[in-house]
């Protein structure tokens, strides 16, 4: 217990916020990414062969099924798993940004001294509650971090949608719309989301790294000059 105190005194609220620990936590997952990519493509390329292969042994044999009816179940097995995949992750991700999200507005809530907690506040979504935590109990002004708030607020909407419809938006505006179609590695067909590629992934964690070190600065510039 003395060791934990000693540690809700120190500077730990500061690194828990730094680019080395946001790291630690997301560098595991994009690893994972990279060698998945590696196997669905080796994976894909093993179909191939088998494939030439059967249609080579059976080419003088008209009564032969074709290849694809041989392998069927395979083939759309291996197309399917990117999206489940990239879905599942997608999720991981979104979920480990709320939990860093709340450890951070824990440390800091210790660090002012503060008895409130972010389950305290009333309205809102949980990472909006963090938000509005930081700004009107620990009293930050992270207004310089819209753009960035603005685009996890995207991604936001594009995990609600996965997690508790199946991937379909039920409204789209026009701001969404654009984001979609600007973002790589994303794909939007008749209101169903498709994250067909990791660099989508990747690309939202870079955004997170981001979000959390930039609020690093404006935090300590912040508590420290209190």
């Amino acid at each position: 217990m003395a060791r934990i105190n000693r540690m809700g005194d120190s500077k730990l609220w500061l690194f828990h916020a730094d680019e080395v620990m946001l790291d630690f936590k997301f560098d595991p997952i994009i690893s994972y990414l990279e060698e998945s990519e590696v196997m669905i493509r080796r994976k894909g390329e093993e179909i191939k062969l088998k494939f030439k292969k059967w249609e080579k042994e059976h080419a003088d044999n008209p009564d032969v099924p074709d290849a694809f009816d041989i392998y069927e179940n395979e083939v759309l097995n291996h197309e399917k798993f990117p999206e489940l995949l990239n879905n599942s992750i997608f999720l991981v991700i979104y979920s480990l940004f709320e939990s860093h999200f709340e450890e951070l507005c824990v440390l800091v809530g210790k660090k002012i001294g503060s008895s409130l907690h972010v389950k305290d506040l009333a309205g809102g979504n949980y990472i909006e509650l963090c938000r509005n935590y930081l700004v009107k109990v620990v009293g930050v002004d992270l207004e310089p971090l819209n753009t960035e708030w603005a685009q996890i607020r995207k991604h936001q909407i594009l995990r609600n949608a996965i997690a508790h419809n199946k991937g379909k938006l039920k409204k789209i505006d026009a701001d969404l719309e654009r984001f979609i179609e600007n973002k790589p590695g994303v794909n939007l067909v008749n209101h169903e989301i498709y994250i067909e590629k990791i660099s989508f992934l990747t690309s939202f964690i870079d955004l997170i790294k981001k979000y959390f070190t930039n609020m690093n600065s404006i935090l300590a510039k912040h508590i420290y000059k209190q």
